[in-house]
């Protein structure tokens, strides 16, 4: 009988997901509150087609441990560079500062020292799943305004752990320090053990699960990877979420990190739209309705006290008003995350229920309103964006071609093969990171954007799929391969042309995915020009092209 309820359960989940993502998507109101209104409506003060199951909640769960190692497979220290110091900065302040506001707040309404700790650190954090989400449909992942809310969020993530452990220890009635100290203890223990698996065992663990030849095969190491560190984190006092994101920063580096990403992808979908939908169902509706001054003063004060916040910070940290008000826009609502620090603060007793039940919906309905903070920050994009048009407007401009070739870094090589390049005629789209670089390209009228080549979008928006051929000439060859290797996993067709800073790495370059190789020498642009040249097209070429590539590059 059990196992027909729960049976019916996951059938009426599956059945709402089905039925409302593909509505919401269409009103570009995205998967995320799709999920939490789907919640609403089969949960016990709607509809009431679902019971309040502990068994989907543990379920549900498994979401948030997917999210946090899709995460750390994000975490390689290039790519944290790429962000600025001024970003980590601006998120580490915004943090402590919204934070100590919600504190004082709190504390203001009469509760206790520990119960306004935690709310105040559930109010700091911003939703990772919905904003990355939206940051991605607008297309805005790649530019500044991106890489400045992934790195406010970025540190958020890196603070959930340690406020479940300040919540564990409130409860428990522990000292918060002492439980810090251990904590950061057995972090740094489990850290080592981590990294020492990771450097000598992880690599050959996923070549030994590939070369079975199945790929059900590989995704039950990749399964055994996340749920074998979050359960030894757990059984460490730490939280499963932590021990999942450490597994995905030891897979980062191990050259199969895209195709686990691609594994995980289903699981941390359908697992985190679970999640959400657990949230719903959590929200009672009739209260709200019976009472909602207490809601809606709470996501006012959010909304508003964190937009505030973020606008004055950002002035402080030097970044223009636009852009301190996109960034409010964006992450003014509160997270998922939230739920699951006030599910254990109310019940281990920190937060009464009541409270966490006033506060969860206040975050959820903030959740719901998020659109309307995403479409006010396109807005001022638009508005500003003459302003920006310096560096490009990546994907409206490369729209309609095809047949070009990307040239990755406009550096002496880079600028070399591009010159050769339009030269012959052949039209060329030019990635950089390096602003100062792309505004001055783009004042000669060079096709040079401003984009991070290691994320998809950006390929995707510089026409990947349309391209005839690829150049990677970043002098980095760790960020050449982190490049080859996303190329390659989403398209087996285009041709890459690769420089190397030496002959001992050809061979692996080819392994992960190059068609040809160029070393760095005194001849490096012209022999790169002329690799890329053999995967071009002739009839692109211009008739009154010079004779030789010597010649373009004299």
């Amino acid at each position: 009988m059990n196992e027909t309820h729960v049976l019916f359960d996951i059938l009426v989940f599956l059945i709402a997901a089905i039925c409302a993502v593909p509505l919401f998507q269409r009103f570009k109101l995205g998967a995320v509150l799709a999920y939490l209104v789907a919640g609403i409506v089969i949960g016990p003060s709607a509809m009431g087609l679902v019971a309040d199951s502990a068994g989907m909640h543990a379920a549900a769960e498994f979401g948030v441990v997917f999210l946090l190692f899709a995460i750390g497979l994000e975490l390689k220290p290039e790519r944290l560079r790429l962000f600025g110091r001024r970003a980590f900065a601006l998120a580490i302040l915004q943090f402590f500062v919204t934070g100590g506001a919600g504190v004082l707040v709190a504390s203001g309404l009469g509760f206790d020292t520990d119960a306004a700790v935690v709310l105040g650190g559930a109010i700091a954090l911003s939703s990772t799943a919905v904003v990355l989400a939206l940051l991605s449909e607008l297309q805005l992942s790649s530019g500044r305004l991106g890489r400045d809310a992934i790195a406010v969020l970025l540190v958020q993530d890196l603070m959930v752990p340690p406020l479940l452990i300040v919540v564990q220890a409130f409860g428990g009635g522990g000292e918060v320090g002492t439980a810090l100290a251990l904590a950061a203890l057995k972090s740094m223990g489990i850290g080592i053990v981590l990294v020492l698996v990771a450097r000598f065992l992880l690599r050959p663990f996923f070549r030994l699960a590939s070369s079975a030849g199945a790929s059900e095969m590989f995704t039950a190491a990749v399964l055994l990877i996340v749920l074998g560190t979050g359960w030894a984190t757990e059984q460490a006092g730490l939280s499963m979420a932590l021990g999942a994101f450490l597994a995905g920063m030891m897979t980062a580096d191990t050259g199969f990190q895209h195709q686990v990403a691609a594994d995980i992808q289903p699981f941390r979908g359908l697992l985190l739209g679970l999640f959400f939908m657990t949230v719903g169902m959590g929200i009672d509706v009739r209260t709200v309705i019976a009472d909602p001054a207490p809601v809606a003063g709470l996501v006012a004060l959010i909304v508003a006290g964190k937009t505030a916040i973020m606008v004055v910070l950002a002035l402080m940290f030097g970044y223009p008003l636009a852009r301190g008000a996109q960034l409010a826009a964006l992450l003014a609502q509160g997270s998922e995350f939230a739920f699951v620090l006030l599910a254990l603060a109310a019940a281990s007793g920190v937060v009464p229920p009541a409270t966490a039940q006033v506060l969860g919906s206040a975050v959820a309905v903030s959740l719901l309103l998020t659109p309307v903070g995403a479409a006010l920050a396109r807005a001022i994009s638009k508005r500003g964006r003459s302003a920006h048009s310096s560096l490009g407007d990546l994907g409206p401009e490369n729209a309609e071609r095809s047949g070009h070739v990307i040239v990755v870094s406009f550096g002496q090589i880079g600028k070399a093969v591009t010159r050769y390049l339009r030269s012959l005629g052949i039209p060329v789209v030019v990635l950089d990171l390096n602003a100062k670089r792309v505004m001055d390209a783009r004042v000669r009228g060079l096709p040079v954007f401003f984009g991070d080549a290691t994320r998809p979008e950006v390929l995707r928006a510089a026409g990947l799929e349309r391209a005839q051929a690829i150049c990677v000439a970043p002098p980095d060859f760790e960020a050449a391969e982190d490049i080859v290797r996303i190329i390659r996993s989403l398209s087996s067709d285009v041709r890459v042309v690769v420089r190397v800073s030496d002959d001992t790495v050809i061979d692996h370059a080819r392994r992960f995915g190059a068609d040809a190789v160029v070393v760095e020498g005194l001849t490096t642009a012209a022999e790169l020009v002329e690799r890329t040249l053999l995967f071009v097209d002739p009839v692109l070429y211009a008739e009154d092209r010079p004779s030789t590539v010597a010649e373009a590059l004299s």
